[in-house]
């Protein structure tokens, strides 16, 4: 009989109930052991790609899960299966690169906005990234970036068919585990060709009759970066939610809004055109950019109408 050693480890895929698991003697193709459990059936999938894992192997490369590590973070959507039920998407990143681009499909600021939110409640930083610049007939995308630049993101413009921008991209993901999200069709998986030779992510055309783009990535999969850290790809996300989100807290999410609460007239003002809100003084100054404040509006209704779906 062999004797069974313990590791501990990450998972970077799964695929039904086996998880590949890369540990610092080798990568384990590995089953989650009968007995192993977590929460109480509110969650869907117990064990998710970037959790920290203790495996067992006694017949390499097979192994056993046998305990998950505490989590650092995770971003999570509705389970459109299972009613209720929260799906959790990745876990432990360091930030979530958020993709949109100037055209084919156009650029959409609330998505982009409902993204961060998610990144500002799991504490990861957040990135923004304006694609296919190429494209570009004005110089709308310019004012957009410097409005998230001027609130503390990192901004990126790129051009994943001209290489532009792909330097200072790889400079921001290196050493770090970062989850690129993006609707279908915003350059996802060409950009993270271009920053990983080889990678082979599937890319996809944009939709003639719809203008959305065709979904080409159908698992999510942690890829080591030659130089140093991980990326995550996701299927296009048309669905994410803040799970248990809560309309009180919303406005904390919105980090240009911090040095205004607390001072409106009102201690419970949800800076919805409240008397005496400094949120609206700010705005009418110019230090809050309106494109955000409008973010801000249709995502408290989303939450009043009990639908925090993005």
């Amino acid at each position: 009989m062999n004797e069974s050693r313990e590791y501990d480890g990450r998972v970077i895929k799964s695929f039904g109930k086996r998880f590949i698991v890369v540990t610092p003697d080798g990568t384990f193709d590995c089953e989650m052991r009968g007995r192993f459990r977590i929460g109480t059936g509110a969650i869907s999938g117990p064990v998710v790609v970037g959790d920290h894992v203790t495996i067992s192997v006694e017949n390499p490369p097979y192994g056993a899960i046998e305990s998950l590590l505490p989590r650092r973070n995770k971003i999570s959507r509705p389970d459109i299966s299972r009613p209720g039920k929260e799906q959790v998407i990745v876990a432990n990143c360091d930030q979530l690169v958020v993709v949109s681009s100037v055209a084919q499909p156009k650029f959409k600021q609330r998505a982009i906005d409902r993204f961060l939110l998610s990144a500002e409640r799991n504490e990861m930083d957040g990135v923004v990234v304006i694609n296919k610049t190429d494209l570009a007939t004005t110089g709308a995308h310019l004012r957009l970036a410097e409005i998230y630049q001027s609130i503390g993101y990192e901004a990126v413009l790129t051009s994943a068919a001209q290489g532009v921008g792909m330097d200072r991209l790889r400079e921001i993901v290196r050493f770090k585990t970062s989850i690129f999200v993006g609707h279908s069709g915003v350059g996802k998986s060409s950009l993270l060709n271009t920053l990983q030779p080889g990678l082979a992510v599937a890319t996809g055309e944009i939709s003639d009759s719809t203008g959305r783009g065709i979904h080409t990535t159908t698992a999510v999969e942690l890829h080591p970066l030659d130089f140093g850290g991980f990326i995550v790809d996701t299927p296009g996300q048309r669905v994410i939610s803040m799970w248990e989100a809560s309309v009180e807290e919303l406005p904390s999410l919105f980090r240009e809004f911090g040095p205004y609460l607390g001072n409106c007239k009102f201690r419970q003002c949800m800076h919805i055109g409240e008397p005496g809100c400094k949120i609206t003084e700010a705005i009418q100054q110019g230090k809050i950019a309106p494109e955000r404040y409008d973010s801000y509006l249709r995502i408290h209704q989303s939450l009043l109408d009990e639908k925090p779906e993005w």
